[in-house]
């Protein structure tokens, strides 16, 4: 309408122009036509301040001036584009350890020079920065290498800002689902290495160069995760080349720390305190027959510990050293079980009555026993035994021969003193030429004889006690022994477990300065 009426006015003016030059002379019609231009100036004035300025520059730039967002925006094509990469990260989604996959909410920052976006400042009422969609403008082929996510269809269609020079930013969020390559032979107090590595998929460094803002990553608004802890987000820049082409990259490394408190209290201290529980076993009766059903009980209860570690780690080479302790606390287990059957058959060594050899109770039951603070387990010694055990009846012959004096008042017969020491096993005694009544004397020294041989049963009987007392002893001994090598073997494979734990070896953020590799 504004420039309908100014055509009117123009063409009315004119009419007026054509009536006047017949009426006055030249001099007025030159007036005339200068006040008509002058009119016909102010109107155009007026017309074109009507229109807002910001539209008269998007018409300028993406208009008018015939830009394509395809052609890349420079005016020396033999010069590439620099395009400059920073990233904060917002969110750590979740590592999943077993298919090496980092989920990773990410807010990414890019700029580049656009040289076809630029404008002179006083021109368009003092207008420096515009934002318009980033479809519209040209944009770098920029992708995420090692991307896992098949629904991923790029980065969001969001605003872009652009300057009154050129320069182009745009902030991308997206949530980046990448491979990252995880060693587990520190778990639980393992720490990560996953990378972000970013560069043009098509275009080579010839076309679109890359470069990283600053040295490291931004993460300030980082929400806190319950399993990670990320100290430090490293950023570098690489080139490849490849058949003489260079491909340039900037790859973001996040130096990752597992929080170990959860798998410590619910996985490690466990598995420690039923390897050092074993060694209560030792500690009971050899002739016990507990010891083998709880040895049994803890080592499937460590067995159920494996299985839990071998569910958590991905499956590879590389074995935890969490799961390697495991593995020998088992291996000592076994090998106490089957301490724990020989010692039981030791202790049962007595049933044979046999006493314990000469050396066994030297070295064990005399300087092993004070060694251990059991003091000297000596006692007799074997050639004692042996003299007290076969100087008498056996207790089984004792048991098949009963005495009898079975004296009768008219002197009827009674067991001879040279018969009953015959069925009682010992030497016989020499015959009286005669065999006269006996007397009240012959009767006194037959129940002497009597009382004599049941105390030698007796004495016997002590004596195949303290023969299988000895083995039981010597059984004790050799556990007590067993006990100490299995404690020391235990607390060895603990410290070297730990020694070789690297995350538990470091203090906290130790890597912070580590260069990435």
């Amino acid at each position: 309408m504004p420039a309908l009426k100014a055509a009117y006015l123009l063409s009315l003016l004119l009419v007026t122009l054509q009536q006047a030059a017949s009426t006055e002379n030249s001099t007025s019609l030159t007036r005339h036509l200068e006040n008509s231009t002058s009119l016909t100036r102010h109107l155009e004035n007026s017309t074109s301040l009507k229109k807002p300025d910001i539209l008269r520059l998007h018409e300028d730039l993406f208009v008018k001036s015939g830009y394509h967002p395809y052609i890349r925006p420079i005016r020396d094509l033999k010069r590439p584009t620099n395009v400059t990469l920073d990233l904060a990260m917002a969110n750590i989604i979740n590592l999943d350890e077993k298919n090496q996959v980092l989920t990773a909410e990410v807010w990414l920052r890019m700029k580049w020079t656009d040289e076809f976006l630029t404008w002179n400042v006083s021109e368009y009422g003092g207008i420096e920065t515009i934002a318009t969609q980033a479809e519209n403008i040209w944009r770098p082929d920029m992708f995420l290498y090692h991307n896992v996510n098949h629904e991923f269809g790029g980065w969001l269609e969001d605003v872009v800002m652009i300057s009154s020079d050129g320069q182009v930013d745009w902030k991308a969020p997206a949530v980046t689902m990448s491979a990252c390559l995880v060693d587990v032979s520190d778990f639980p107090f393992d720490k990560q290495k996953c990378y972000l590595q970013f560069g043009s998929w098509n275009q080579d460094g010839r076309h679109v160069d890359y470069f990283s803002e600053s040295e490291v990553g931004d993460m300030a608004n980082l929400i806190r995760n319950v399993e990670w802890d990320v100290p430090k987000l490293s950023v570098e820049r690489h080139e490849h080349n490849f058949n003489g082409v260079p491909y340039p990259d900037v790859t973001f490394t996040m130096h990752m720390t597992r929080r170990s408190t959860f798998y410590v209290i619910n996985m490690f201290l466990p598995c420690a305190l039923l390897a050092f529980v074993v060694g209560a076993t030792f500690y009971l009766p050899p002739d016990c027959g507990e010891k083998i059903s709880f040895g049994v009980s803890v080592l499937l209860t460590l067995t159920v510990f494996q299985l839990v570690v071998a569910q958590e780690v991905p499956q590879s080479e590389s074995v935890p050293t969490v799961g390697l302790f495991i593995i020998v606390s088992l291996a000592l287990m076994t090998l106490s079980l089957l301490a724990t059957t020989f010692v039981m058959n030791l202790g049962d060594s007595g049933e044979e009555n046999h006493p314990v050899p000469g050396w066994a109770r030297k070295v064990f039951l005399k300087y092993i026993s004070r060694a251990l603070l059991m003091g000297d387990q000596s006692g007799q010694n074997e050639d004692e035994l042996w003299y007290r055990y076969n100087a008498y009846p056996s207790p089984e012959h004792m048991k098949n021969n009963t005495i009898y004096i079975n004296r009768k008042v008219d002197g009827n017969s009674i067991y001879s003193g040279t018969e009953r020491r015959s069925r009682l096993g010992l030497p016989a005694r020499p015959e009286r030429k005669s065999r006269a009544s006996p007397t009240k004397l012959e009767y006194l020294l037959e129940i002497k004889g009597a009382v004599e041989e049941i105390s030698a049963y007796m004495e016997k009987l002590d004596t195949v006690k303290n023969i299988h007392n000895d083995w039981k002893t010597l059984a004790t001994v050799v556990d007590r022994i067993f006990l100490v090598l299995y404690l020391v073997a235990c607390i060895i494979a603990l410290v070297v477990t730990l020694l070789n734990l690297r995350g538990f070896m470091e203090p906290e953020g130790s890597h912070a300065g580590d260069d990435t590799s």
